[in-house]
């Protein structure tokens, strides 16, 4: 899926609202989107690419803005590729994540594919953080 495709989904998640899709949250940050409920924000990044090394830079871009009063999780939807799979991308990211837990309010990272996360469609994203979203997700 592209990234205008993407931006233009339905994502949902109960209490939130949909805050931006595209432009920058903040100085130099550009996620794809965003849903914020007061101070808590999920912060949702399509990735097509099997870069680790890019999706690592938008954990820390992620990690850097959810600071002060600022809470949040961060979702990667992936792409699935020969060399790239959910399982690849969450043992790469844990050090990282745990490395910068104590200086940011990024309380999680969830992997999961775009066929998962669309429900095997482009149209129908799953409700986000549910129990659904949670089995087939994987947490860094």
């Amino acid at each position: 899926m592209r990234d205008y495709e993407f931006k233009n989904l339905n994502h949902y998640c109960a209490g939130y609202e949909i805050i931006l899709n595209g432009g920058e949250l903040s100085k130099g940050y550009k996620p794809d989107v965003v849903l914020q409920n007061k101070q808590n924000y999920i912060i949702l990044e399509s990735e097509h690419s099997s870069s680790r090394k890019h999706i690592m830079g938008g954990m820390m871009k992620a990690a850097r803005f959810l600071t002060n009063n600022k809470h949040g999780v961060l979702v990667v939807v992936i792409q699935i590729k020969k060399n790239t799979n959910v399982d690849q991308i969450q043992k790469h990211l844990i050090q990282y994540l745990d490395w910068i837990k104590n200086i940011t309010n990024l309380r999680d990272v969830y992997i999961i594919s775009d066929i998962d996360y669309c429900n095997g469609s482009d149209e129908t994203p799953i409700e986000l953080l549910k129990a659904r979203f949670k089995a087939l997700s994987v947490k860094v």
